[in-house]
């Protein structure tokens, strides 16, 4: 674990990241989230916070974590809101502690899928949503991405959607894939 915290990509690339990574699709994740609501969000690998502040227009309770100190710090210049530094599969909240839990574009760059889903849906609250967007490794945009993180040397893993539904069938009431514009979205509502 140590060994991520030494060379991490990201710290590397956090500087120029918004400039050369696609916007996020708010209006997708908006209407996914039933956006607004009342309470807190939690946004798992937010990075930069490009996600974050997108979403700060429609709903303010919003806490950022990732494990890139550079992002976190990129992060800091632009948001006044919480910031902390973990491993996704490890996160330093109380069960029950959030009525939303979004990973956009994170799951694939995670050590332990499986772990990092098992803590997402723990700090949620009970009817609360966990709402994924990844790159779809099934359709040619996904195989791209993956090409070329690989290309890059980073640790990236993409998963099928159906996987990531499986992983989550244990913790969740239901779960729905929604695919398109070569990513798809998972909604898990515990």
């Amino acid at each position: 674990m140590a060994f991520r915290f030494l060379f991490d990509h990201f710290d590397w690339i956090a500087p120029f990241y918004d400039q050369i990574i696609p916007q996020p699709d708010i209006r997708t994740l908006i209407h996914h989230g039933q956006f607004p609501i009342s309470g807190r969000v939690l946004d798992v690998g937010g990075g930069t916070g490009r996600v974050t502040r997108a979403l700060l227009r429609v709903h303010a309770d919003i806490t950022l974590v990732d494990s890139s100190l550079g992002m976190l710090k990129v992060a800091n210049q632009n948001l006044a809101i919480q910031l902390a530094r973990c491993e996704a599969e490890h996160l330093p909240f109380a069960s029950n502690s959030f009525e939303r839990v979004i990973l956009i574009d994170t799951l694939h760059h995670v050590v332990d899928a499986a772990a990092t889903l098992r803590e997402c849906v723990r700090v949620l609250k009970k009817d609360g949503l966990l709402l994924i967007q990844e790159p779809d490794i099934e359709q040619w945009g996904g195989k791209l991405i993956a090409l070329f993180e690989k290309f890059l040397w980073m640790r990236s893993h993409l998963l099928r959607a159906k996987h990531v539904q499986n992983l989550l069938a244990p913790s969740c009431q239901e779960t729905v894939i929604e695919r398109g514009n070569q990513q798809y979205w998972i909604i898990c509502r515990k």
